[in-house]
């Protein structure tokens, strides 16, 4: 009797253990065979069950597979709060990620010419805390100072344009660090050198190239758009730019610019009536606009007017200058 029962305990407990095997390679398939897409965003103090709830209430998942994940996986007490996503990750991958907190990042591209306002719409609130107190930040004196150890006005013009790859709800103050250190790696080489040569400073060529980038987006262009730019301020005529203007009634700017707005005088913004460079860059310019701002082309040309292709025609002289204009744009009205 005592060896029946004997073999009755082995062979339960062979199949047990059998049954056991089988719902750990099961689970352990699930994990690495089925793959998710998702964006999850595991809060401070968050719950596995919660956090369960959130990965599985919509997936066929093995039996017991939330004991699994709590006895064999450990992940109740390992989870990390963050933002995480899966694109046709494995489940495996995702919920290591999540028990490492290697948190993913929110990709955003900043365009060539963009201004603060127009990068501060780009940063939504997945990227930043708060797209308007990022607006405050890189307007923030005291910030700035400290960034840069200098008193800019704002960081317009400093905060480089490219691809980024943020933490999900980063800080304000952590993209624009981001994006100065960048500026400051990408700077053309000799910069300072070559600005000081040409009678400006760091801050006055970058506004010099903000207004270049806003001319033009041509590369072949950009010299000799700077070349107009620094004869005109030799002969201390009005750089009578248009994109100064714009900048100057942002962020209510409707599209148009008027004959009023020509004729404002406080707009400090309006080169058609102030002499010499505005205030601050209108833009962050590209790595070509900055260095087409410090080597402008050799030429004599005090004048440009868009043809239909959005390429410019040069001029030495007025008369010339206005022919053009009346070729050019005027046949387009």
């Amino acid at each position: 009797m005592l060896r029946i029962f004997a073999i009755v305990v082995i062979l339960a407990a062979f199949i047990l253990t059998s049954i056991a095997g089988l719902w750990v390679v099961k689970c352990e398939k699930f994990l690495d065979n089925t793959l998710v897409t998702l964006e999850l965003n595991v809060e401070r103090n968050a719950t596995f069950d919660t956090l369960y709830k959130q990965l599985f209430q919509y997936m066929d998942t093995p039996p017991f597979f939330r004991e699994y994940l709590i006895h064999k996986v450990k992940l109740d007490r390992n989870m990390k709060f963050g933002y995480y996503r899966a694109d046709d990750l494995p489940v495996r991958r995702l919920i290591d990620a999540i028990m490492k907190g290697r948190q993913s990042t929110m990709k955003v591209t900043i365009p060539e010419g963009y201004n603060i306002y127009d990068v501060s719409n780009r940063m939504s609130e997945r990227i930043v805390e708060s797209p308007a107190m990022f607006l405050k930040t890189v307007k923030d004196k005291k910030y700035i100072k400290q960034l840069t150890g200098e008193n800019y006005a704002t960081l317009e013009g400093f905060l480089y344009t490219d691809t980024y790859f943020f933490p999900h709800n980063s800080t304000p103050e952590f993209v624009a660090s981001s994006m100065y250190q960048a500026f400051l790696k990408l700077m053309p080489e000799n910069f300072d050198e070559k600005a000081e040569k040409l009678g400006l400073t760091r801050y006055e060529a970058v506004i010099l190239a903000s207004i270049i980038q806003k001319e033009t987006y041509d590369p072949a262009e950009a010299p000799v758009i700077s070349s107009v730019f620094h004869n005109r301020l030799g002969y201390n005529m009005r750089l009578q730019a248009d994109p100064t203007i714009i900048y100057g009634l942002y962020p209510d700017f409707d599209g148009n610019i008027t004959k009023s707005d020509l004729r404002d005088k406080s707009n400090p913004y309006n080169t058609y009536k102030i002499n010499g460079l505005p205030p601050t860059p209108i833009c962050n310019p590209s790595v070509v606009a900055l260095d087409a701002a410090v080597n402008p082309a050799d030429t004599k040309y005090l004048y440009f007017v868009a043809d239909r292709d959005r390429k410019h025609i040069f001029s030495t002289n007025y008369k010339d200058h206005i022919n053009e204009v009346n070729r050019h744009q005027k046949r387009r009205r």
